[in-house]
């Protein structure tokens, strides 16, 4: 695997916009130490630069599909910019999370509810990554899972010929995101 040392940031954008997949796991170890020294130094684990440093390479890859967008920055100023605001706004939401009431009643820490909030954050980051695929996948993917909708119903709203097509459409899609998913270290095997 090349870390893009040759690649200029242009051409970096470039991969990102061809939709080269190989460049998030470029991006994460590139970019894994400086973010983890900062968020460390700032009173954070190992798992929250891992999460941090996540968020900022789907900001950056979502913003670098967009046409108009032009990098006045280089890479890493972005990737630490996005890692800092984003770390930023957690400690604030922890700190108003430790000032609250001392009456109020803790939240349960049963398995249940840890269960519910891993959950949470887990729908969070697949939404996250299906905003990075393309139109036609991220529509056919919402209406599949979050919908729940039949294949009929989705080759319809979609215009395909039939259910059939619409099935084979959402194998595809689906296979980009698990991709994706595991370029983005979120799922451990496709």
């Amino acid at each position: 695997m090349r870390l893009f040392a040759a690649d200029s940031e242009k051409v970096l954008i470039e991969r990102i916009r061809a939709n080269d997949r190989t460049v998030l796991s470029e991006l994460f170890l590139r970019y894994q130490k400086m973010v983890e020294g900062y968020i460390r130094n700032n009173g954070g684990s190992a798992d929250d630069a891992e999460d941090l440093l996540q968020e900022a390479i789907v900001v950056l890859w979502q913003k670098a599909a967009q046409p108009d967008f032009s990098l006045t920055a280089k890479v890493s100023t972005f990737v630490m910019a996005v890692a800092k605001n984003k770390w930023l706004a957690e400690l604030r939401k922890r700190r108003r999370i430790s000032d609250s009431e001392p009456d109020q009643e803790p939240v349960s820490e049963d398995p249940s509810s840890l269960d519910l909030v891993l959950e949470a954050e887990k729908v969070e980051r697949v939404r996250n990554a299906l905003d990075s695929l393309n139109p036609v996948c991220r529509q056919l993917l919402m209406l599949f899972y979050f919908e729940e909708r039949s294949f009929r119903d989705i080759a319809e709203v979609m215009k395909f010929a039939n259910a059939n097509v619409a099935k084979a459409k959402k194998y595809q899609c689906n296979q980009a995101l698990k991709k994706f998913l595991q370029a983005a270290g979120l799922q451990k095997e496709v």
